[in-house]
């Protein structure tokens, strides 16, 4: 089963499931009840801590993390487990990206390179919750993602001036996998 964030973010054969971690996890939640997913792949569009990432380049992630910034400035700490590691496909001839899923659009260039050092590429809001999830109910799963942005003061302008080219590639994208019947 394709998802995605929806809103200004939807696909045609990809199912919404909702903007940011809580919208995502209850929606795909209810899907996964519903539907019986054997698999379950997310597409998305994603900024880039690293700023070497050409605009509108593709990845593959099965690794999810979920950082505030105060905790990469040991303000803060959780109890929870913050990391993800779900099973991919191999068959994906697309580089592997960690993402780092948080409510709040990340623009500080200190955050960006602690985020780089830690070997996290990309932010997306939903793919923490999206493999939160899927391992809850053990469905296969990992996301696609199109490099929009670059996590700094310009992020939201330059998320609106690629989003139209990121959605178009990720589309494309689906309809390979689709013909592929990649799971």
């Amino acid at each position: 089963m394709f998802v995605c964030a929806g809103n200004t973010e939807s696909f045609v054969c990809a199912k919404s499931v909702g903007v940011g971690l809580v919208q995502s996890a209850l929606n795909l939640s209810r899907l996964c009840l519903l539907e019986k997913p054997s698999t379950i792949i997310f597409i998305g569009t994603a900024g880039s801590y690293d700023f070497s990432t050409p605009l509108l380049s593709l990845y593959v992630s099965t690794q999810a993390m979920q950082i505030e910034e105060s905790f990469t400035l040991a303000h803060s700490y959780t109890p929870l487990d913050n990391c993800l590691q779900a099973q991919g496909p191999k068959t994906l001839d697309l580089p592997p990206a960690i993402v780092n899923s948080s409510n709040y659009i990340h623009t500080d260039l200190d955050f960006s390179r602690r985020m780089v050092q830690a070997g996290i590429h990309l932010e997306n809001m939903e793919f923490f919750s999206v493999l939160s999830v899927a391992q809850y109910y053990q469905i296969p799963s990992f996301g696609v993602f199109c490099v929009t942005n670059y996590t700094n003061a310009h992020a939201h302008k330059d998320f609106l001036a690629s989003h139209g080219q990121a959605k178009a590639r990720l589309e494309t994208f689906i309809n390979q996998l689709k013909d592929e019947n990649v799971r």
